[in-house]
């Protein structure tokens, strides 16, 4: 798990585009040779405990705080909207004996687009998180690398903006987790 704002990285992704899509659905319709664009720039932090995925032991709890800054565009048309964008995160999590984690490269980059008849969508995402583990005193002295690949296609059949067990058409998913 990436960052537990909810569930697995891919999901949370997926939720938070899906936010984006209704506060583009919520843009009056156009006229049938209307193009709406709309640019979005958000942050927000988070901070909870969990262990450090992979790396340390799973019984050793860190307290992390995430700043996630969120850019990108919404575009709309009457046929669908486009959502493309990147999330980029600083991490950094400290634990009891002093050892600490902090983010380098951390972002992912996502495009979803919504049709509006027949309801389909499609979501892309690609991640890549490198951090770095430090003893007490500053010294690094271990890495951690994630790379995530997540693409998805579902027909949205009952309209509430959530991927339902038969929506989905094409799921693919790849993860590779590398501690140094």
């Amino acid at each position: 798990m990436r960052h537990p704002f909810t569930g697995t990285p891919a999901r949370a992704l997926l939720a938070g585009v899906l936010t984006a899509s209704a506060a583009a659905s919520a843009i009056a319709p156009a006229a049938a040779a209307d193009v709406l664009v709309e640019d979005f720039d958000l942050t927000r932090t988070d901070t909870f405990t969990a262990p450090l995925e992979g790396c340390l032991p799973a019984d050793l709890i860190g307290t992390a705080t995430v700043t996630e800054h969120s850019t990108g565009r919404v575009v709309r048309t009457p046929a669908a909207a486009v959502v493309k964008g990147v999330d980029s995160y600083d991490f950094r999590m400290t634990f009891p004996d002093g050892r600490y984690v902090d983010s380098g490269i951390d972002e992912e980059r996502f495009t979803v687009v919504f049709t509006e008849p027949g309801r389909i969508t499609v979501v892309s995402t690609d991640s890549r998180d490198e951090r770095t583990v430090h003893a007490p005193d500053g010294t690094p002295i271990g890495t951690l690398s994630i790379r995530e690949t997540y693409d998805v296609v579902f027909r949205d059949a009952d309209g509430d903006g959530e991927p339902d067990p038969g929506e989905i058409t094409v799921e693919r998913h790849r993860f590779r987790l590398t501690c140094g």
